[in-house]
C-alpha cells in the first residue's frame, strides 16, 4: 500500500483595510492576564464608525483577540494604557496662525522635557476650539520611561502597526466633542481601581482642565474619597466657580455609589451627548462604562487629538541591523530563557573542553615535556646565580676602562687601588694643558666621573703647585653601578679613537696612506735617504707603545753602518711617546759613531709648547724631525748652512678656514721652523703666532 503525505493548501491573507484600526484594553491581576476588551472602528473623511465590539477572558484572551483582528482586517492597532503611567501637561498659548500656534507648543514640550523623555513616547496637540480669537490650549501627554506597558505577544507586531494611547486623549476627545455639539458643560472620568489610576477631564466652552493622578483603591471608601478631592482640585485649577464645582462634586457622588470602576459621566446628558460623536454607537450605559474609552479612543484618532493618542514604546528604525535584530529577538522571555540556559552551558564546558584541547596541542609541539622543564629550571638557576655576581662581585676590567674613559689628557694615575665593596683610592699627577690649568684638569675628570654614573661620592684632594704647575692629587670614589654600560661620548671614548689618534693623527704608512689600527702597534724601519756625506739614515715608522697605569719611556737601539734600528717602548695612557731618529755619522778617527736624537713626529708637532722649541734649539736639534748637516759634522769642526725653509706667513683668515688636518700638517711645518737655529726675532715672533693659532685650530671638530 503506497502511503501519500497531504499538504494542507495554503490559504491566500486578505489584505487589511487602512480605514479599519482596533483598540485593545487588556487586564491583569496579580499580574496575571485576566481578559481584554477590543473595538473595531473605522475612520473614514473625519467620522469614527463603530463597527463591532468582543470581549476575550482567560491567558489566552490576547491571541484569541489577534485571530480576531486578523479576520476583520484590521490595520492598526492602539493598545490602552494605563492612566498612572501618563504624565500630562496643559500649556496656554495666545491666538495666532495655526503654524505659529504649532511652532510655539513644539518650543513649549522642549521647555517643559529638557531632553528627560524620549521623544517616541511624547506628543501634544491642541484642543480643538469655535473661537480662533481666544487663547488656545495646549495638551502634552508624556508616557514614562519607567513602564514598560501591557505585554502583547510577538504575533501583533506581525501582523498590524501597534501604538499605544493614555486615558485622558479618550477623555479630551469626549469632553471636547460634547461641548462642540452643543452641550453647556461636560465632565468625563475615566476609574482603573486596579492599578489605583484616576483620569479626569472637564470643559465648559470658556474653562477646561486635565488630569491624571494614582490613588489606593484597596478600600472602597478611601478611593470614593480620592475621587472627589482629585475631582474637586481639578476643577479649582481650571478656575471653574466654587458653586458649580459643588454642584459637579455632588452628582459625581451620587454616581459613585453606584459605580466605582470604568468610565463615569456625572453631568446630565453626559453619555447621551457622547454617543452622536460616533456612528453606530450603542445606546448601551453599560457597555459605554466598558467599553466608552476604547471608542473615545477612536474619536480622538480622526480628529485633532490623534497625536496624544499615538504614542511608540521604542524608536522606529527604517532599516534596522542584524545586532538590533538580535537584541529585540533576545528581548522575548521564551529567547532569553534559551539564552540563558546556553550561556549556562558554556561557561561550565568551555573551561574544561579549552583546557583540554591546549594540553594537547602542548603535547603535540612538546613531546619530552619533563627535559623542557628540567632545562628552564636550570637556565633559571644560573639566571639567579649570574645576578647575584652581578650585585656581589665587581668587574675589575671594566672599572679600569670607565676609570680611563674618566681620566683627561693632562692627569697621569700613579696609583690605582680597587677592593670589592671599599671606595676606589686614585693617586697622580695633573699638568696644565694649553690654557687650561692643572686644577681645571682635576675638575674635569671629577666631572667624567660622576656623569658616567658608574662612580658616586667624589672626594678630592690636591696639593700646592709646584715651580711647573704640576699638582699632586689624590681622588676617592665609591662605586655605584658596577654594571651600568655608560654611553661615552668620542671625545672620551678610547675605543672609538685611541690616545696616539687624537694626539699625532692617524698613522701613516710608507706610501702615504693611514694604517689600520692592527699595524699601529707594529715597529718597522726602513732606510729612507743617505745624509749629506753618503752615510744611510735609518728612521722607525711606527714607535711600538704598549699602555700600562704607570710606566716610563725608555729607547732601545743598536745600529751598524749596514743595519736598522728598531726602538721599543712602553707608555702611559696620558704620556707622549716620542719617535726615535738614530743617525749615524762618519768619524775619520774611529768606527762609525751612532746618534741619537728624541724627536717629535709631524702628528706630534700640535702638542709642542714654545719651551720645547727653545730646549730643541738650545740643544742646536732642529724641531723639523732630522738633524742638520752641520751638526752631524760638528766633530769635525766644519759648518755648513742647510737650514730648513721658513713657511711662507699665515693670516687668520687662512687658518680658520683650514679642516683639522691641513691645520695639523701646518702645524707640523710650523713647529719645525721654529726649531731652526739662527732666525730673527720677527720670524721667531710670527711663527711663534701662528703655532698657538694652528694649535687652536687643530683641536677643533
Amino acid at each position: 500500500m503506497k502511503l501519500t503525505k497531504k499538504s494542507k493548501k495554503k490559504v491566500a491573507k486578505l489584505p487589511s483595510d487602512p480605514s479599519r484600526l482596533a483598540i485593545l484594553s487588556v487586564h491583569y491581576s496579580a499580574k496575571a492576564l485576566v481578559g481584554c476588551d477590543a473595538v473595531l472602528a473605522r475612520l473614514a473623511e473625519g467620522r469614527t464608525e463603530l463597527l463591532d465590539s468582543e470581549t476575550f477572558t482567560g491567558p489566552s484572551s490576547l491571541e484569541d483577540a489577534r485571530s480576531w483582528l486578523e479576520q476583520h482586517l484590521a490595520a492598526r492597532t492602539v493598545v490602552m494604557l494605563a492612566g498612572s503611567d501618563v504624565i500630562c501637561r496643559t500649556m496656554t498659548l495666545p491666538p495666532a496662525s495655526p503654524d505659529q500656534l504649532e511652532m510655539a507648543l513644539r518650543l513649549q514640550v522642549e521647555n517643559l522635557l529638557l531632553g528627560g523623555a524620549a521623544r517616541w513616547r511624547t506628543n501634544a496637540s491642541l484642543l480643538p476650539t469655535n473661537d480662533p480669537d481666544r487663547q488656545r490650549i495646549g495638551l502634552m501627554v508624556e508616557w514614562t520611561m519607567s513602564s514598560a506597558g501591557p505585554s502583547l505577544p510577538a504575533s501583533f507586531a506581525d501582523q498590524t502597526e501597534i501604538v499605544y494611547a493614555p486615558p485622558i486623549a479618550a477623555l479630551v476627545a469626549l469632553v471636547t466633542g460634547a461641548i462642540a455639539q452643543g452641550s453647556h458643560e461636560s465632565l468625563a472620568v475615566y476609574l482603573e481601581r486596579a492599578v489605583g489610576a484616576i483620569s479626569i477631564a472637564y470643559s465648559d466652552g470658556l474653562h477646561s482642565a486635565f488630569r491624571t493622578l494614582r490613588e489606593d483603591g484597596s478600600d472602597p471608601d478611601e478611593w470614593r474619597a480620592s475621587i472627589i478631592r482629585g475631582a474637586g482640585e481639578t476643577l479649582l485649577l481650571a478656575d471653574v466657580p466654587e458653586t458649580s464645582i459643588q454642584l459637579i462634586l455632588n452628582a459625581l457622588r451620587a454616581v459613585l455609589n453606584e459605580q466605582s470602576d470604568g468610565l463615569i459621566a456625572p453631568l446630565s446628558g453626559g453619555i447621551q451627548s457622547f454617543q452622536t460623536l460616533a456612528q453606530s454607537s450603542k445606546a448601551d450605559q453599560s457597555w459605554w462604562q466598558r467599553n466608552g474609552i476604547l471608542l473615545g479612543t477612536a474619536i480622538a484618532l480622526g480628529g485633532p487629538l490623534a497625536r496624544i493618542a499615538s504614542l511608540k514604546a521604542k524608536a522606529i528604525v527604517a532599516n534596522e541591523g542584524i545586532l538590533a535584530r538580535i537584541i529585540s529577538a533576545a528581548s522575548t522571555p521564551k529567547t532569553a530563557t534559551r539564552i540563558a540556559v546556553a550561556a549556562i552551558l558554556i561557561l561550565a564546558l568551555a573551561p574544561p573542553v579549552l583546557s583540554g584541547g591546549r594540553l594537547a596541542y602542548l603535547q603535540w609541539r612538546l613531546p619530552d615535556a619533563a627535559a623542557y622543564e628540567r632545562t628552564l629550571i636550570r637556565s633559571d638557576q644560573q639566571t639567579a646565580m649570574y645576578r647575584e655576581y652581578e650585585n656581589h662581585a665587581w668587574p675589575m676590567g671594566k672599572l679600569l676602562g670607565d676609570l680611563a674613559s674618566a681620566t683627561p689628557e693632562g692627569i697621569e694615575l700613579e696609583s690605582i687601588s680597587i677592593s670589592q665593596g671599599s671606595p676606589i683610592v686614585l693617586q697622580g699627577s695633573a699638568k696644565p694643558q694649553g690654557s687650561n690649568s692643572a686644577a681645571e684638569a682635576i675638575l674635569l675628570m671629577e666631572r667624567q666621573l660622576r656623569e658616567s654614573r658608574v662612580f658616586d661620592r667624589i672626594e678630592k684632594n690636591w696639593d700646592a703647585p709646584n715651580a711647573n704647575g704640576v699638582i699632586k692629587f689624590t681622588i676617592n670614589t665609591t662605586v655605584a653601578n658596577p654594571s651600568l654600560v655608560p654611553n661615552y661620548p668620542e671625545s672620551q671614548d678610547f675605543a672609538r679613537r685611541t690616545l696616539r689618534d687624537r694626539r699625532y693623527g692617524p698613522a701613516e704608512t710608507d706610501a702615504g696612506s693611514t694604517a689600520s689600527p692592527m699595524n699601529r702597534g707594529t715597529p718597522t724601519a726602513s732606510t729612507s735617504a743617505t745624509d749629506a756625506t753618503g752615510e744611510p739614515v735609518v728612521e722607525p715608522t711606527t714607535p711600538s707603545s704598549t699602555s700600562t697605569p704607570s710606566s716610563t719611556t725608555t729607547p732601545s737601539s743598536t745600529t751598524t753602518p749596514s743595519s736598522t734600528s728598531t726602538p721599543s717602548s712602553t707608555t702611559t695612557p696620558s704620556r707622549t711617546s716620542a719617535r726615535t731618529k738614530v743617525m749615524t755619522t762618519p768619524n775619520p778617527t774611529g768606527p762609525t759613531t751612532p746618534a741619537t736624537e728624541n724627536q717629535p713626529s709631524a702628528g706630534q708637532s700640535d702638542l709642542a709648547t714654545g719651551d720645547d722649541s727653545r730646549a730643541l734649539k738650545r740643544r742646536g736639534t732642529p724641531a723639523g724631525g732630522s738633524a742638520a748637516p752641520d751638526t752631524a759634522r760638528r766633530g769635525r769642526g766644519t759648518a755648513t748652512s742647510d737650514a730648513t725653509v721658513l713657511p711662507p706667513p699665515l693670516t687668520n683668515e687662512q687658518i680658520a678656514a683650514m679642516t683639522q688636518a691641513e691645520a695639523r700638517e701646518a702645524l707640523g711645518r710650523v713647529s719645525r721652523a721654529r726649531g731652526t737655529p739662527g732666525i730673527d726675532d720677527a720670524s721667531e715672533a710670527r711663527l711663534r703666532a701662528e703655532f698657538y693659532l694652528l694649535l687652536e685650530q687643530a683641536k677643533k671638530k
